[in-house]
């Protein structure tokens, strides 16, 4: 494994100024757990079942406020995973080894300028505008300035899995490529009253190249307003320049017109083929395009008791090009208790698509004494069409935790199931966390 030189010199750097956090925070999960998966599988045959048991250990680090001489604050984050596989390789592995891992996030971040500045140096997860959530080795400023404006800009490397080849057509990153950069320019508008009121808007660029190949050239928009307390409004629109075509573009309303009650009102335009790298095999099997219209609503009956629900009329691609829209449909009425330690709820889900839709139902529970837990959940499905001969899914999980000494807890977990791919299927997992905050006060 190869960990970008960039982030070792940040974190050496770091280590050798002698710098003190006030706040550390650690987590820690070790995880293990145990059951079958399908391999072989051919049409009309039984598939080979393989017991696979992997163990997971995930850890992360954080220290907040440091404090020094060059920088208004100072902060470091750290987290990766690891995993070995006991018996069979998961088909998920992603390796041919039975020992594999992965470092999701290694930056430094550093405010200047009274803190109007920041500086991030790492490997991070870009979150503004159009960059969605890209994860990148590299840096990262971001500059408040006077009258409301705000500017942000980003350039490195697209983060490959398991510190492989960087290039779009070995990466699973949805990105691609071994080059991306860019920004976001965004204005803001404060409402007096309360907060959160108030008007931001931005625009936004993301370029993302592979040997110097277009992978992605996106620009965008984005936009929030809240006029009031009780009513908001969201949007997003993304262009794709290469292809000439919108790639996104969403609106989202909330109204809250009395304590108790939240309707919410959706909708969504999307080209499912313009999310993946340009240089991706799989974006020719997606739909062209597919637009959702939605509304939904919550209301707080009362004495812990709230339902609510959301329905989302769809229009995709029909089965051929000659075919007129298909219009899909998905509905969700839900409802939940929740009294002192005790949690209840049940769904009822119904989807009607092109290719198959279902009724689903689900019921689960939750009770706390003290510091243990029990909790308990059922899934059901009844398929439209049947699926590999079957009409229906069922599935049911059975967990309790206890809460240990020291920050330690532990839970218990097992699953089983009747599935139209597994006539019996099961698994059961340990894992035990770790979650501490330790505090350090030092004269300086």
């Amino acid at each position: 494994m190869r960990t970008p030189r960039h982030i070792v010199a940040a974190v050496a750097l770091l280590a050798a100024s002698g710098a003190g956090a006030d706040t550390v925070e650690v987590t820690s999960t070790t995880l293990v757990s145990a059951g079958q998966q399908a391999r072989d599988r051919r049409l009309g045959q039984e598939p080979d079942l393989v017991t696979v048991v992997p163990a997971y250990e995930i850890v992360s680090i954080t220290a907040r406020d440091i404090r020094t001489s060059i920088a208004d604050d100072l902060q470091l984050q750290l987290s990766g995973w690891g995993s070995y596989d006991f018996d069979s390789l998961r088909w998920d592995n992603g390796t041919s080894e039975s020992l594999t891992g992965d470092l999701m996030s290694a930056q430094v971040q550093a405010r200047f300028l009274d803190r109007r500045l920041t500086l991030r140096l790492g490997r991070e997860h870009v979150m503004s505008g159009v960059a969605r959530m890209i994860q990148i080795d590299g840096g990262e400023a971001i500059l408040v300035l006077p009258g409301g404006f705000r500017l942000s800009g980003y350039v490195g490397s697209p983060v490959a899995q398991r510190f492989a080849s960087r290039t779009g057509l070995k990466s699973w990153n949805p990105a691609g490529g071994d080059f991306a950069y860019g920004g976001r320019v965004g204005w803001s508008l404060a409402i007096p009253g309360h907060a959160g009121r108030g008007l931001d808007v931005g625009a936004s660029a993301n370029v993302v190249e592979d040997a110097g190949d277009p992978v992605r050239q996106e620009v965008g928009a984005d936009f929030r307003l809240q006029p009031l307390q009780t009513v908001s409004f969201t949007g997003f629109g993304a262009f794709s320049v290469y292809d000439e075509r919108f790639s996104e573009a969403s609106v989202a309303a909330r109204w809250k017109p009395v304590h108790r009650l939240e309707v919410t009102a959706d909708w969504r335009f999307l080209a499912p083929d313009l999310l993946l790298a340009r240089n991706s095999i799989l974006s020719v099997f997606s739909a062209s395009t597919r637009k959702e219209y939605g509304v939904g609503l919550d209301y707080e009956v009362g004495h812990g008791f709230s339902v609510g629900g959301d329905y989302h009329l769809s229009v995709e691609p029909g089965e051929t090009a000659e075919d007129n829209s298909y219009l899909g449909q998905d509905l969700v009425v839900r409802a939940d208790w929740t009294r002192g330690a005790t949690e209840a709820g049940g769904e009822i889900t119904y989807l009607d698509a092109l290719e198959n839709g279902y009724w689903a139902g689900r019921l689960y529970g939750k009770q706390g004494f003290g510091k243990v837990f029990a909790a308990a959940d059922v899934m059901s499905y009844f398929f439209k069409e049947d699926v590999n001969g079957e009409s229906f899914a069922v599935t049911g999980s059975l967990s309790g935790g206890i809460e240990l000494a020291r920050g330690f807890s532990a839970v218990l977990a097992g699953r089983a199931g009747v599935t139209p791919f597994m006539e019996q299927t099961y698994d059961v997992m340990a894992k035990l966390v770790y979650n501490q905050t330790y505090t350090v006060r030092e004269v300086r």
